[in-house]
């Protein structure tokens, strides 16, 4: 396992263009962790793990529970998307400023990843196997997205989490609860 945190250092992401090297040089970002993971299910917790420590050592830890749980989720479906591909990892990205976290999840899947369709409840069918992570990505970041990557083949999925206001924070604990199949009690 591979472990490098850097701070204002942009180092060749796979393989970023000059601009996004510039970008990600001079940009909001002042701190940077990655952490190379072998395609397995004990990547879940050792990225978990990896992001409540650096979160507290950033003073993020308002951030650590969402981080985790959403992290979490991209490196799960980044292990299913690359096991067993020639001895290829996943690869995680953490960049944070004061208030912020950016989480980028590598994998050799170059295919986009897919939001499945919401039940008429606007949730996702709790009988299905699979198709919450993504939701609970969607609905507990300030935004998410991916992008391609050429070398190695592959994608980024990311996600982007922002210190939380008291309203916003209700509505994770809310939505915490429901993926997890607990009972939202209004507290």
């Amino acid at each position: 396992m591979l472990v490098h945190t850097i701070a204002n250092d942009a180092t060749n992401w796979w393989c970023r263009s000059v601009d996004e090297v510039k970008q990600a040089m001079t940009g909001p970002w002042p701190r940077y962790s990655y952490l190379e993971l072998g395609a397995l299910p004990g990547a879940v917790p050792c990225a978990r793990l990896h992001v409540r420590h650096l979160l507290r050592e950033w003073e993020l830890a308002s951030l650590a529970e969402s981080t985790e749980l959403l992290v979490s989720e991209l490196v799960t479906n980044a292990v299913k998307a690359t096991v067993g591909r020639d001895g290829l990892a996943v690869s995680l990205r953490l960049s944070g400023d004061s208030t912020r976290i950016l989480a980028e999840v590598w994998d050799a899947d170059p295919r986009p990843p897919v939001l499945k369709p919401l039940g008429d409840d606007g949730l996702p069918d709790p009988g299905e196997e699979g198709g919450r992570g993504l939701f609970l990505v969607a609905m507990l970041s300030s935004r998410w997205n991916w992008y391609p990557t050429q070398e190695p083949a592959g994608k980024v999925v990311w996600c982007e989490m922002e210190a939380a206001g008291p309203a916003r924070q209700a509505l994770l604990h809310r939505l915490r609860d429901c993926a997890s199949g607990g009972i939202y009690d209004g507290g």
